[in-house]
């Protein structure tokens, strides 16, 4: 995810903890020698407890990893998640450097605690806030109109430049004054064009997944009846999500989300590659139009209307047979790949691929056939670093480096390792090796627990480059949790 000035800008870059998961660490997060601990064990107890009772409360947070355990692990991550998307807050009338004031009316989130890295609030990263209790019905109930408040009528929007924003679209993100960004990199001014002439691809079903969840905390199928104001007139939400999910392009006979390379049909296929140019019919977001087909059907269900939950149901029937026939690739041994694009950016892409595992998007033999193929990229030190996750393998003919990014090799979406999929591994994993699925669950809170009073979660890293970037990171907290409570793995 872009800001303003096209770049990633990472607050933290400290030198690398030593740290092995499992070990102890002394209060002050470094590595323990012999003579810590029995200087230690030599003073009264009383001498202890005033020192300990003089530690910051950083030092004590971090004086050791988290318990051994999956449940145990992921406890302490939820603990960690609710700090940071807590931190994410803006409440109405709050300021945030660079930002402005919240002037909305409603309680909106920045995609991390330190608020003045992404000073917006941005779709994609408010909705992987949601599904583990972080965020209440009466909030999301806020970012719905504000949203639905922005979306263009059946007329679309221009700008300069050839920028076009199709009938309905979701904007990429939304200023704290209620003005809407609709390509990454920057803000009202829009951009010329370098991260596309359409908005994203993926909003659009980030927002259905907003309004998914405040139905649900709602409980109320009615809920989805309720009245928004749009640019174009007062109109129930059912309407506007409808319209929202038909504003992406999609290849008619496939019912795949697909991106051109063209000055008038280039898009990003999703955020979290938004530095990254793909062409043809691509993965990641048609994965999110399956979930979010879905998602339609059921909240159709749920109000009476079964004419347009069949529409939603067979839409999401078409992808689930597209994405098998397009994407899927055996590698032989009981194992496949998952391809991210049919064009530009054709590899494999480790996140969709957890993804749609993760989703069950699959039949369950080719699933299991993916998960073995991730579990092999793990164990053979492929993918990871800290429990967190490149985009491609650091090797082979369809990994490396994406052959058109603006980030350079090694960092940000082209080889640096994020949180953001963790969750997803985990799950996917723990489909055909529960072992493994484990140890990267480990890895992952060991690193925050080692690192969180000097901001862990980051939004990514890359230790080998000594980058710790952007701390205090939505997605890396909130997702994470969300993903493996969603699938009940650990109890």
């Amino acid at each position: 995810m872009l800001n303003s000035d096209g770049v990633n800008m990472g607050l933290f870059s400290p030198t690398p903890a030593v740290w092995t998961a499992g070990e102890d660490l002394p209060p002050s997060g470094r590595r323990a020698g012999s003579g810590d601990r029995g200087n230690i064990r030599a003073m009264p107890i009383a001498v202890v407890l005033l020192l300990v009772s003089l530690l910051p409360c950083s030092a004590l947070h971090t004086s050791m990893p988290p318990p051994k355990g999956p449940s145990a692990d992921l406890a302490y991550l939820r603990s960690a998640a609710r700090q940071v998307t807590s931190a994410a807050i803006v409440r109405p009338g709050a300021a945030v450097t660079g930002g402005g004031v919240n002037t909305t009316g409603t309680t909106l989130r920045a995609p991390g605690g330190t608020l003045t890295t992404y000073p917006a609030f941005w779709i994609r990263d408010a909705a992987m806030m949601t599904g583990a209790g972080f965020v209440d019905a009466a909030e999301l109930n806020g970012w719905i109109r504000v949203i639905a408040a922005i979306q263009p009528g059946a007329g679309g929007l221009t700008f300069p430049h050839g920028l076009s924003v199709p009938a309905y679209s979701i904007p990429d993100h939304i200023t704290f004054g209620g003005a809407a960004c609709w390509f990454p990199g920057a803000y009202t001014d829009q951009g010329v064009g370098n991260y596309g002439y359409l908005p994203p691809a993926d909003d659009a079903y980030y927002f259905i997944q907003i309004v998914n969840e405040y139905v649900r905390l709602s409980r109320s199928p009615e809920a989805f009846r309720t009245e928004v104001a749009t640019p174009w007139g007062e109109q129930p939400l059912d309407t506007v999500c409808a319209h929202a999910f038909d504003s992406v392009a999609i290849d008619g006979g496939s019912g795949l989300v697909t991106c051109g390379n063209t000055p008038t049909t280039r898009r990003v296929d999703w955020g979290f590659c938004d530095s990254i140019t793909k062409s043809g019919e691509c993965l990641m977001p048609s994965l999110l139009r399956w979930q979010a087909a879905n998602r339609m059907a059921n909240l159709f269900d749920g109000i009476g209307k079964r004419r347009e939950a069949q529409r939603f149901r067979a839409a999401a029937a078409l992808i689930r047979r597209s994405i098998r026939s397009t994407f899927y690739q055996p590698t032989g041994d009981g194992r496949a790949l998952l391809l991210s694009a049919t064009g530009i950016g054709r590899k494999d892409d480790v996140w969709a691929s957890a993804f749609a595992v993760w989703l069950g998007t699959l039949p369950a033999a080719e699933s299991r056939a993916v998960a073995r193929h991730l579990v092999d990229l793990y164990l053979g030190g492929e993918i990871c670093e800290d429990g967190q996750v490149r985009q491609l393998p650091r090797t082979g003919p369809l990994g490396g480096d994406w052959e058109s990014a603006s980030s350079g090799p090694g960092a940000y979406q082209n080889g640096g390792y994020w949180a953001t999929p963790t969750g997803w591994l985990v799950v996917a994993m723990h489909t055909v090796d529960p072992a493994a699925a484990a140890r990267l669950l480990h890895e992952y809170a060991g690193f925050v627990a080692a690192r969180r009073a000097e901001g862990a979660p980051y939004e990514w890293v890359n230790p080998s480059t000594n980058s710790f970037v952007n701390a205090n990171y939505g997605s890396s907290a909130g997702l994470v949790v969300a993903a493996i409570e969603h699938a009940g793995i650990y109890r």
